[in-house]
């Protein structure tokens, strides 16, 4: 009773002080005294040397409350005692400095769903409701020195969540929302020289939350920097360079508009812009005529020139002109950096035109995330995530679902990345393409802002190739009036909308399976076909990846796809349990403490959440690659290579505006798994010409790269940026061979033992399992060597009902009657047979022989004995040996995790690496470590190794732990540790799928028959 009355006199308290809605709860206020949208003026690499910058990042004074009842509503006045409060880094989220709490939902809304109010009651486990909507409370000194005077004073926020009002020395300032892009003021006549005290009031919730809807943490506060410019009372408030090639790119103009503002009371007289432009072909300086602009005005100045054979700017070579900017007068002036790129982006019927040619966009889609700061990304990450996405051969960056720092686009000039920009626009928890939000006249204002913001501030960027009105938002009224509005600001680009195809120039669809796709595609002959999202990079994941550029790079009309995502969400927690806060340097700790583990959803005792589906990157959230990564590098790669014929390798240049005589090529004979070392591979023409291999026995493979020529911004020389392998002269498996000694045989108390020199092996006559093996006195079987068809779910399979589909074979071989065996030694060999039952409704035939030094022919054979079985997770043996045989070699594919739909990155050869690195520790335990193609595998103690050689080609896992431990575990300091190593050796095993993470299945190319027999052996040394 106590709370209701409580909330009671809270909406009773803020509806009366507002005379009906506050600001945050009213769809139709956006922002109060805000100054407009525009470019960020000088490259944002660049504002430590603009003077006229003075950056106010660091520790401000704060103040957190559950809700708006409990804030000190007088913070803001110049009395105000705050010595006792706390200090907060700005920029940062609170909750990961220890405030409130991080939520991760995908989209169901963290307060109560009621548009436009965020204040009702929601569930009674929800986090809103004991804290009904957070406040946080700033507060910062600043200094305004004797330089000022006569000059214009602006604060700019590049990013708040979700709604703010700010106060400078007692006086409100304004209110913003739109907690993606930039918010500025004018104090000018709010500050004073000397001392100043800005106050930010900032809300968790608001309405614009509604239009916030993105499937990501739930973070609060001021997580971008905030800035002062001290500038002429005469400034050029915003200006746009196009670049505008000619028909056949033989020269281009470039011009540059500058929009120049006078906020003074008196006339400034002879003005005049400079323009100077410099790079290949070009460098010279523009200069406008003499301009006045009067009192509380605004004028237009353009400056046109040309340059001849300009060098186009594309992501494969982001060449960039550089443009100084200077307006002056005879008193004063302020200069500007900033870039152009000339390009030309078109669509040509259903095809997307870059510089007038086909082009293929290789993508993924990001987040701004960092594990220790959370929203705020610090440049170091930043260059670190571009330069490993250049790596993986992607082209293409969707920056889901909100426009990026301002940098972040600098960067993607400068690398050379093509860029769908997301407005800050997404309602999914109201369905994809609700009319309820598009259709309301009220929200009309809030979505033409988020319009505005995106291309205004980045529309001089030549990496954008797409602005995108939002993701899994409103279509309808509202969708046609952000699209009109965008296409009338910038004609160049194109329109892009997934919530409403009627106004998007791209026909969109996501995860779709690939054979799907391409049906979609051929039916959509308006426009060109794409995948926003594709490929749900879930845990253990990206199967079939080839399946679908195999048909994407056949049909001109199918643009690209990206990756959902590019790293994974996790942030770093305490085990103990102890609150986020910050270490000395957090933006440059990504890695993970050994006290600490990646939280996900609910980890904080989170109410909504959505759980571990926001792990789900190419990258983890230290960015150290996921398995798959590797895959994504090998699939996107830019050049084929044809068959090895004759010494030669044709190539194809998938490339569009670079030569394959644009990289040097590498070649390596492997003999057996060990390389004979990389030499020159010569270009001739189209093709590669490879020397003869080296005198050899046994397998023969040649391996070979096209690497940088030279060193690039994301990679050194000598990179490789595309491979391929080729198995010349197969293996050839040997069985064991006949000895001097011959091996004996005992059955007794239910066992058939088989001695040969210092071994002795113990059969189950129960079971037909290897339940023993000393090897003079040690024992080296912890778990018995059995049949085994049960491979542990990844998260992805866990949402498609694996565990239910495929769950009879969980425990098939402990369930078994053995119906049959057979025990002799028959020339020179022991033999044990057993014939088995499982309860499935299929059978096993198991066959030892055992040779007089000790080795151990293993061969299964399955057969099914009833129609209408489930899928088989794998077919295979597992056992358990002591744990100090920890380090792993193995001749097969690697040396990162493969499976079979995920394995042409990982090249077959002779690998070797301690237990703990071989397996993958995912953020949510699952399935890990299998390797593919293994020609045999060996667990060592440094003293001795146990040796598995396959009768033909195996994969293999070993762990530190069981399959129950890694199905019992929420996280991976969860998983107990053990005094085994578990190994599994397999035929067959399913395949990691991940179409979508909801309900996918693997492709059947991918998975295991049931109704077909198999049979495969391998030898134990």
């Amino acid at each position: 009773m106590k709370r209701m009355i409580m909330m009671s006199a809270l909406l009773l308290a803020l509806q009366a002080s507002a005379q009906g809605l506050p600001e945050w709860e009213d769809p139709q206020i956006i922002g109060i005294n805000k100054e407009a949208y525009h470019t960020s003026l000088t490259l944002p690499s660049q504002k430590a040397d603009c003077e006229e910058i003075v950056p106010l990042d660091g520790m401000w004074k704060f103040h957190w409350a559950k809700d708006p009842l409990h804030r000190p509503a007088d913070f803001y006045t110049e009395g105000f005692d705050a010595s006792g409060w706390d200090e907060i880094a700005v920029p940062g989220n609170w909750q990961m400095q220890g405030y409130g709490m991080p939520i991760y939902s995908n989209w169901t809304h963290p307060f109560r769903k009621d548009r436009p109010y965020v204040m009702g009651e929601p569930p009674k486990e929800y986090f809103s409701y004991e804290n009904r909507n957070p406040v946080g409370s700033y507060i910062r000194e600043f200094e305004i020195g004797p330089e000022a005077k006569g000059k214009a004073v602006f604060l700019h926020f590049e990013g708040v969540k979700s709604a703010m009002y700010v106060w400078v020395n007692g006086h409100k300032v304004g209110y913003s929302e739109n907690s993606m892009s930039p918010a500025e003021f004018n104090i000018t006549d709010y500050v004073r020289q000397g001392s100043n005290k800005l106050a930010v009031e900032v809300y968790r919730w608001s309405d614009s939350s509604y239009l916030e809807d993105q499937d990501m943490w739930r973070l609060s506060g001021i997580f971008r920097p905030v800035e002062l410019w001290i500038r002429p009372m005469t400034h050029i408030r915003d200006y746009s360079i196009e670049t505008i090639p000619s028909e056949d790119f033989t020269s281009a103009t470039v011009r540059g508009t500058f929009h120049v503002r006078n906020l003074s009371d008196k006339k400034t007289k002879n003005l005049r812009i400079q323009m100077l432009l410099c790079g290949e072909n070009y460098g010279d300086a523009l200069l406008s005529d003499f301009f006045d602009v009067m009192p509380e005005e605004e004028v237009e100045i353009s400056l046109e020139t040309t340059i001849e054979n300009p060098v186009l700017w594309s992501a494969e070579k982001p060449s960039l002109y550089d443009i100084d900017i200077w307006l002056v007068n005879k008193k004063e002036s302020e200069r500007f950096a900033a870039r152009t790129g000339v390009r030309r982006i078109e669509i040509d019927g259903e095809t997307v035109l870059i510089n007038g040619r086909k082009v293929k966009l290789k993508g993924v889609n990001r987040h701004e995330h960092h594990p220790r700061t959370g929203r705020y990304m610090d440049e170091a990450t930043l260059r670190k995530d571009l330069e490993m996405m250049k790596q993986a051969n992607i082209n293409m960056i969707r920056t889901s679902h909100y426009p990026s720092m301002p940098l972040f686009y600098e960067l993607c000039d400068e690398y050379g990345f093509y860029v769908m920009s997301d407005a800050n626009n997404e309602s999914h928890d109201y369905g994809i393409g609700n009319r309820i939000l598009g259709n309301d006249p009220m929200w009309k204002k809030a979505f033409l802002d988020r319009a505005v913001s995106l291309v205004l501030r980045d529309r001089n960027h030549p990496c954008i190739l797409l602005w995108s009105l939002g993701n899994e938002s409103a279509g309808g009224d509202n969708a046609k009036a952000m699209a009109d509005t965008v296409k009338a600001m910038d004609p160049s680009r194109i329109v892009f909308y997934d919530s409403d195809r009627s106004v998007s120039e791209i026909y969109d669809d996501s995860y779709l399976p690939p054979q799907r796709m391409l049906e979609v595609a051929e039916k959509v002959t308006d426009k060109p076909f794409m995948m926003r999202e594709y490929v749900h990079a879930m845990g253990n994941s990206l199967g079939n990846l080839q399946e679908y550029w195999d048909i994407i790079e056949q049909r001109d009309d199918i643009a690209g796809a990206a990756i959902w995502e590019w790293n994974d969400h996790g942030i770093a927690k305490k085990i103990d349990g102890s609150p986020l806060k910050y270490g000395d340097d957090p933006s440059g700790d990504l890695c993970l403490h050994e006290d600490e583990y990646w939280a996900y959803g609910g980890d904080f005792g989170d109410h909504p959440n959505s759980g571990v589906t926001l792990i789900n990157g190419l990258v983890g959230a230290d960015r150290i690659p996921n398995p798959h990564y590797y895959q994504v590098s090998k699939v996107y790669q830019n050049i084929a290579f044809g068959p090895y014929e004759n010494g030669r390798i044709k190539l194809t240049n998938k490339h569009f505006f670079t030569g394959l005589d644009e990289f040097d090529y590498m070649y390596e004979w492997l003999c057996d798994g060990v390389g004979t070392g990389l030499k020159i591979a010569v270009l001739e023409g189209e093709s590669l010409s490879i020397p003869p291999a080296p005198e050899s026995r046994g397998e023969l493979i040649l391996n070979v790269f096209a690497v940088l020529k030279e060193d690039e911004i994301w990679a050194r020389k000598g990179f490789a940026v595309a491979k391929e392998q080729y198995v010349v002269r197969p293996f050839e498996a040997e069985g064991i061979t006949v000895s001097d000694s011959v091996p004996e045989i005992e059955i007794e108390d239910g066992t058939v033992m088989v001695r040969a020199g210092e071994d002795t092996f113990r059969f189950d006559l129960r079971s037909g399992s290897l339940a023993g093996w000393t090897s003079g006195s040690e024992e080296l079987i912890k778990g018995a060597l059995e049949p085994y068809f049960w491979k542990p779910a990844n998260e992805n399979q866990r949402k498609n009902g694996y565990e239910r589909r495929l769950g009879d074979w969980k425990n098939a071989a402990q369930e078994c009657i053995v119906t049959g065996h057979n025990a002799e030694v028959r020339d020179g060999l022991a033999k044990v047979c057993f014939d088995i039952e499982m309860s499935v409704g299929a059978a096993c035939r198991l066959e030892y022989a055992v040779n007089g030094k000790g080795e151990l022919q293993v061969r299964m054979d399955y057969r099914p004995l009833k129609d209408g079985l489930q899928l088989i997770p794998k077919v295979g043996m597992r056992m358990r040996i002591p744990a100090e045989y920890s380090q792993v070699s193995w001749y097969g594919r690697g040396p990162q995790e493969n499976y079979p739909d995920r394995k042409s990155g990982y090249f077959i050869g002779q690998y070797s690496m301690p237990l703990d690195e071989f397996i993958f520790d995912y953020a949510s335990p699952q399935d890990n470590a299998n390797r593919c193609d293994t020609r045999w595998f060996s667990l060592g103690n440094g003293s001795r190794d146990i040796e598995i050689h396959g009768l033909q080609e195996l994969n293999f896992r070993a762990w530190p732990y069981g399959e129950e431990d890694l199905e019992g575990s929420a996280h991976p300091f969860d998983i107990p540790a053990r005094d085994f190593i578990n190994v599994n050796i397999d035929f067959k095993i399913h395949g990691v799928g991940g179409n979508d993470g909801w309900g996918a299945r693997t492709m059947d190319a991918y998975t295991i028959d049931p109704a077909q027999p198999y049979s495969f052996g391998f030898i134990i040394r």
